[in-house]
């Protein structure tokens, strides 16, 4: 018999008709409305069930515990969240512009997640479960490779590791800010995104000052 060290994250059954569609949907946006009044600790696909008005075998049709459900947020809410960056070119070599670049994808990204029904909770789960880390790892991943190659188009001398190292925690910084807006609410939300736009803005110029390049170095 083989052991599992971990529970299963994956979804067991994809749903291809519009009425299995609608029944993981339903599935979904129960969840999420459990997690903004009981938590992810709390939650049970007991009361996912009983939320949805669906029967443990229409759930488990699906999904196989608690942690697949989430992971199936979680990558919605971050699809959501990274579709953002298609919307325009974040990093030029004008520092000014950049800097505003960086302050509007922060201000838009925290209006993704409070749109999102119980985004908040749904980013708090991937990063404090250990068997959701990869959701949120993978996703920040990619984030950090597309501005990498944003840095590398507009400064092709730079060694891609050194530039993926500043754009990985660039990536790092900017979800921890969203955090802490959501998370220290008694603060100032602007104060925290002005803060961080300052941080992640030197953070490229640094990357680019230690490569021997000015931001508007045109060599």
């Amino acid at each position: 018999m083989t052991t599992r060290l971990k529970p299963v994250t994956d979804r067991r059954t994809a749903p291809h008709q519009k009425r299995s569609q609608q029944t993981v949907d339903l599935i979904l946006s129960s969840a999420a409305q459990l997690l903004e009044e009981i938590g992810f600790e709390r939650l049970s696909t007991n009361l996912i069930c009983k939320q949805a008005g669906l029967t443990p075998p229409a759930l488990y049709r699906y999904y196989p515990n608690k942690y697949a459900v989430l992971k199936d947020l979680g990558e919605r809410l971050m699809q959501g969240q990274n579709a953002l960056l298609e919307e325009q070119t974040w990093i030029t070599r004008d520092l000014e512009r950049t800097r505003e670049s960086i302050r509007a994808l922060l201000i838009d990204t925290i209006k993704v997640t409070r749109a999102t029904p119980a985004g908040i909770w749904i980013m708090r789960s991937l990063h404090a479960t250990p068997i959701l880390a990869n959701v949120r790892l993978d996703s920040h991943r990619v984030v950090a490779r597309y501005l990498t190659d944003q840095v590398l188009q507009l400064w092709p001398q730079i060694d891609q590791a050194r530039a993926f190292h500043h754009m990985r925690l660039g990536v790092e910084l900017g979800y921890a800010t969203i955090e802490m807006v959501f998370d220290e609410s008694e603060l100032d939300e602007r104060t925290i995104v002005e803060s961080a736009t300052d941080l992640l803005t030197r953070n490229l110029q640094d990357l680019i000052a230690q490569s021997g390049f000015g931001v508007a170095d045109d060599r």
